[in-house]
């Protein structure tokens, strides 16, 4: 059974018509690469063999040459002995020739970079430099002859030693005269600069290093990764290196050190070879078999996807009740056309629960308006009236009554507008204005409310409900009722919004009314009891589409707390 599905897959259709092309490529490459890299990397380890025989060449030429310029100062043995003399005019005298002999050489001379004669016993010593050496690398030479060069033994056939002289790598070679010595020393610079002017590939480093393999001069790419110190020059001319570089190096005949280029492996691949018969055949075979894969996959996956395009189409038109064909013979596409028809049936179920949401909307909207129209509240403006009339308080029943008119206005403005917070907390202290009437001198409040949220938008009476109730429940004929009212900007949830808090100095919630409007994503089953709060609730749910904006609670030898959210709408915030 799973065989069968596979076959109907597009998954294997695809495969099956595009196999033959992709064995024909890949016999192509990996044909080509083979043959390519076995002649490609003969023909690198050559060329880097040739190239160290060149450079062993030039360093040995250069070495050679100094050493001529060396042997040639160091023929004046009768100046060498003289520096021995007891007698100081005869050193004296023997020090300005040998000193005039030594910058002639110099100046000569284009690779020894200092020639220097130093006499032992009498501490004497005759230096001259060429302009390749500055003045604190001459100092630095000095010193290094005084302390360690004049300290070892000298024979005549000894390869050139190396030094590091104030962070330079200096090539010397001396004679000793009985105490004197005669030393050449070349600098690692002046002996590697022909290297230095040839163009190296970016994968490739050339390096002089000693014969423990530590580095003592570098050359091309220097910035070559993963290369570690010391190198193994082992007696191989041609080696791996860890795993990746193919090394090249060669003993020096002329000093005590070994030239090696390390090349980058993966750098051989770069060109390919010929077998263009080979190419140009599969070449043929696969435009041939092109045709016939491009009609396969036209009517496997072209023709299907233009079915749905199609679908797409009467959909954004409005036709609810199209659907595809869900037979066909890719697995795939059978499976692509259901969802597509299980998406057009969700969408008109969405569509007409959208619909029902609305007329939901419209009775909140009709029993928050008739939850607005409180009978006791009148009652009790008309016995406020009455008895102001038997004080002959007619200032304040005037005064009553146009508070009252303004009440009666701002509520039926109608049901579930919005209204600035302005706009409400005007209609607050109207209402405290009317209970400051009824019950002078009962009630503190104070607002805290930041001014650039003035004229945002709020539902219509959010406010007032949770006032009206503190008035209703919280308020005695023994102390004043004290109410604070705060408006602050926030970001809930990376959204701009605004929270409301509200509190009173009552005796505070009862758990049971905690519980049930912090708790429960349903509150209308309070008996009555606070209805507002429940009223508010539900009308934050379908306003904001999130039924947990709303929290009460008690504050600690205070009150009762509300707090709720209010979003801003991308149009307020501005």
């Amino acid at each position: 059974m799973n065989t069968i599905v596979y076959r109907n897959s597009l998954v294997f259709k695809i495969t099956a018509g595009t196999s033959v092309v992709m064995i024909v490529l890949f016999s192509v490459i990996i044909t080509s690469n083979l043959f390519s890299l076995r002649v490609i990397r003969t023909n690198t380890v050559n060329s880097a063999m040739n190239e160290m025989k060149t450079y062993n060449r030039d360093i040995n030429y250069s070495l050679n040459n100094a050493l001529k310029d060396l042997n040639d100062a160091a023929l004046n043995v009768n100046a060498f002995s003289e520096l021995n003399s007891g007698s100081e005019s005869k050193r004296y005298f023997a020090a300005v020739k040998l000193s005039d002999i030594l910058t002639e050489r110099i100046s000569l001379s284009t690779i020894t970079d200092t020639l220097a004669v130093y006499n032992k016993p009498f501490d004497s010593l005759i230096l001259s430099s060429s302009s390749r050496v500055s003045t604190l690398e001459k100092v630095a030479v000095s010193d290094m002859i005084r302390t360690v060069l004049a300290q070892r033994e000298y024979a005549l056939h000894d390869k050139w030693f190396n030094v590091w002289i104030n962070d330079q790598m200096f090539f010397y070679k001396g004679y000793n005269f009985s105490g004197t010595i005669i030393v050449s020393l070349v600098k690692a610079d002046t002996l590697m600069s022909f290297v230095n002017v040839m163009e190296f590939n970016s994968d490739q480093l050339v390096v002089l290093t000693d014969l423990a393999g530590n580095p003592l001069y570098t050359a091309a790419n220097g910035g070559l990764s993963g290369i570690a110190y010391p190198l193994p020059n082992g007696g191989s001319e041609v080696s791996k290196l860890y795993d990746k570089y193919i090394m090249v190096s060669t003993e020096q005949e002329t000093s005590t050190t070994r030239l090696s280029t390390i090349i980058k492996e993966k750098s051989i691949l770069l060109g390919l070879g010929y077998i263009q018969w080979i190419i140009a055949f599969l070449g043929i075979i696969s435009l041939i078999i092109m045709p016939f894969v491009i009609f396969y996959l036209r009517k496997e996956i072209i023709v299907p996807i233009k079915a749905l395009v199609v679908g797409t189409k009467r959909l954004e038109q409005g036709n609810l009740d199209y659907q595809v064909a869900e037979e066909g013979s890719s697995l795939e596409f059978r499976t692509l056309n259901h969802s597509f028809n299980s998406m057009v049936t969700e969408i008109k179920n969405l569509k007409i629960s959208q619909y029902e949401r609305k007329i939901e909307l419209q009775k909140a909207e009709l029993k928050y308006l008739q939850m607005q129209i409180r009978p006791h509240f009148f009652l009790n403006a008309l016995t406020t009236i009455h008895s102001l009339t038997f004080k002959d308080k007619n200032e304040d029943i005037r005064a009553f009554i146009d508070a009252l008119s303004n009440h009666l206005r701002y509520m039926f403005k109608g049901g579930l507008n919005k209204v600035t917070v302005s706009e409400e907390i005007e209609y607050i202290k109207n209402f405290f204005y009317m209970q400051e009437i009824r019950f002078p001198d009962s009630v503190f409040y104070v607002f805290d409310i930041e001014p650039s949220l003035m004229q945002k938008q709020i539902p219509q009476f959010i406010i007032h409900t949770f006032i009206e109730n503190s008035f209703k429940h919280a308020m005695t004929l023994d102390e004043p009722l004290s109410l604070f009212i705060q408006i602050k900007r926030i970001t809930d949830e990376g959204k701009e919004a605004m929270r409301i808090v509200i509190e009173d100095s009552g005796e505070g919630f009862p758990d049971e009314i905690l519980e049930k409007v912090n708790k429960s994503d349903g509150v209308s089953s309070m008996d009555g009891y606070r209805i507002g709060i429940s009223n508010i609730k539900r009308t934050l749910a379908l306003l904001y589409g999130n039924s947990s904006l709303l929290r009460i609670s008690n504050v600690e030898s205070l009150g009762g707390r509300v707090e709720f959210i209010i979003p801003i709408d991308k149009e307020d915030q501005l």
